[in-house]
């Protein structure tokens, strides 16, 4: 009885195996399908697709707080920038920018 029972809960495990799709891996896609991937992950959240110095392509975003007026990190989703005194339009922030940190201070950030 058993195994019986043991025998049909393998095959039903198989059944519904067999009629699921596996996601691909993602280490095995082309360069061309892993951009259009990565493409079609970032349009559908949103985002913007775009290339940087340097031939890399990241996904951007426009925050909802973009342009609103602020005097420390902590009233913008993606920060404050120094000189205009607003929360940063895009984000991520590539390069070195002047930002207000939580205190207000100005702070430089760097990313690469």
């Amino acid at each position: 009885m058993v195994r019986k029972f043991l025998g049909l809960g393998l095959v039903l495990m198989l059944s519904a195996c067999l009629g699921a799709k596996p996601a691909p891996n993602p280490l095995l896609l082309s360069p061309a399908e892993s951009l259009a991937r990565s493409k079609a992950q970032c349009e559908a959240t949103g985002g913007r697709y775009m290339g940087r110095t340097g031939g890399a392509m990241l996904c951007f975003h426009t925050p909802s707080d973009a342009g609103k007026s602020c005097t420390r990190s902590t009233e913008c989703s993606a920060g404050c920038l120094a000189k205009s005194r607003t929360c940063a339009p895009i984000t991520p922030l590539i390069g070195c920018q002047q930002l207000l940190d939580s205190e207000g201070r100005l702070v430089t950030q760097c990313v690469n």
